[in-house]
């Protein structure tokens, strides 16, 4: 238990720690500044519930993707790497919070002004491992959970970055909830 709980605060912390670090290079070479990237308009964020909405929504479709017999052996490892930790209701919440800010900051406010939306949304979806040469089960949840990231790709160039933490931050929430109930 012990061991689980070191691995995730450390996880949760690098995530939320490294990621904006590898952001403020790139923020500093192409003339960003972390005001700009974390501004958000009055008019607009009243509109950040929405995103909190949609990351909500699309994570209960992913859980029932995962749970069709169509997708079971596909996404077992999956499934298996999110049932292993032994996770409390502040894991759930301390994780989503660090990936939501640390890995928007830098993907969508670092990395997609310079390369864009949709590429951006694929090497995010790579990265997590969701897409395989060997199982194409596995590329249409992956080509699902890229749809997802370029909404909030959208959200973060016309809204706010905010908008695209909130979607993170949901979809990551009920996941993460949802495995640590079925462990």
């Amino acid at each position: 238990m012990r061991k689980y709980f070191n691995s995730l605060w450390i996880l949760g912390l690098g995530t939320l720690v490294v990621f904006p670090l590898l952001a403020w290079p790139i923020f500093y070479f192409t003339g960003q500044n972390w005001g700009d990237v974390l501004a958000c308009s009055s008019e607009s964020i009243w509109s950040i519930f929405n995103f909190l909405s949609a990351g909500i929504i699309f994570g209960l479709l992913m859980i029932w993707m995962t749970e069709l017999s169509y997708f079971e052996q596909s996404l077992a490892k999956y499934k298996n790497l999110l049932t292993q930790f032994e996770l409390n209701r502040g894991h759930v919440i301390f994780l989503s919070i660090c990936a939501g800010v640390g890995e928007e900051i830098f993907f969508r406010g670092a990395i997609q002004p310079l390369i864009g939306i949709i590429p951006t949304a694929v090497i995010f979806v790579a990265i997590h491992g969701y897409f395989s040469l060997k199982d194409m089960k596995v590329n249409i949840f992956a080509a699902a959970l890229t749809a997802f990231i370029i909404l909030l790709g959208w959200a973060a160039q016309e809204l706010s970055l905010w908008h695209a933490i909130a979607g993170h931050f949901a979809y990551d929430l009920v996941l993460l909830a949802y495995y640590r109930k079925t462990a």
